[in-house]
């Protein structure tokens, strides 16, 4: 598998349905979850994998940094993504022990826990650069 890399703003590089950093996520009924923070990306093409965000954080007390497959999301309009789950089952999916390394065994038990195959989906012929 690719190496991913953290991106923390809507870099150029990114495809512009995954120039969601910065976006809430909303659940389907249309009730905020959390800020986008960032997002793990592919470190050749940019092709975003997973979103990041943080749930329970309240006066720079930090909440649960919770990881999303993009799967999972549908992008709405500029500044709003929306997904199925409810904060209350994204908080209890499984962590990362560093989000910057996450490992693959911590990859297949998220992408578990959200129904989705362990593997990441494979890159069509017209997104790879």
């Amino acid at each position: 598998m690719m190496p991913l890399v953290h991106v923390s703003e809507n870099h150029f590089k990114l495809r512009k349905k995954d120039r969601v950093i910065g976006c809430y996520l909303y659940d389907k009924f249309d009730e905020a979850i959390a800020r986008i923070d960032a997002v793990l990306a592919d470190s050749k093409t940019y092709h975003c994998y997973y979103l990041i965000i943080n749930l329970g954080g309240y006066l720079q007390v930090q909440g649960k940094t919770v990881i999303l497959p993009v799967e999972i999301r549908t992008v709405i309009d500029l500044g709003k993504v929306s997904t199925e789950w409810r904060k209350e089952s994204m908080a209890e999916a499984p962590t990362v022990t560093h989000v910057l390394n996450m490992t693959t065994v911590e990859e297949e038990l998220i992408r578990d826990y959200y129904g989705l195959p362990s593997a990441r989906p494979a890159l069509s012929g017209h997104l790879k650069k």
